[in-house]
């Protein structure tokens, strides 16, 4: 594995297949290019990481990827994860709300409450409202305070109540 070949691998997967979808050897080569970028960090790989999230868990390797991320420098990350938090992908929008969490700025917040107006999606919500949590903004509050009053799932609103209470 090289650079090269892990940069071509990753433009040709914008995004990865689905979970049921996804040959083996497919998530097992990403699995090594995640590796590869980990020991190797490179800006050219955060915005082809973030938007190579399929649908599903990609057999537990997606939730690897931050840690990958994290190697880079907040202000580095946080453009390509403004533009991933809007893609039309289900699985890139939902674990990059995910990966948020780890990188709490204020310009997050727009596109995380967008998130939360999606109902069907319980995912992104959870995971909006944790990267919500995290930003230290005022805005992010009144954002939660929003989304608490049109909330459908118990278990978010619950969440949502607790990061209030805190935040008082």
């Amino acid at each position: 594995m090289n650079r090269q070949e892990a940069i071509r691998f990753l433009k040709a997967h914008q995004p990865l297949p689905s979970d049921e979808d996804m040959p083996e050897a497919v998530i097992r080569e990403f699995d090594e290019i995640r590796k590869f970028f980990l020991q190797n960090p490179d800006e050219e790989s955060i915005p082809l990481l973030l938007n190579s999230f399929g649908d599903g868990s990609g057999y537990g390797v997606y939730q690897l990827v931050e840690d990958v991320l994290l190697k880079h420098k907040k202000d580095v990350v946080l453009p390509h994860l403004l533009v991933a938090l809007t893609s039309k992908h289900r699985g890139v929008r939902d674990w990059c709300a995910e990966i948020a969490v780890n990188f709490p700025h204020p310009d997050l917040i727009a596109p995380l409450a967008t998130l939360l107006e999606q109902l069907d999606d319980i995912d992104s919500r959870f995971s909006a409202v944790s990267a919500l949590e995290e930003i230290e903004d005022p805005r992010a509050t009144t954002v939660l305070r929003e989304a608490l009053d049109r909330e459908p799932e118990e278990e978010i609103r619950e969440l949502i109540e607790g990061i209030l209470s805190q935040k008082r």
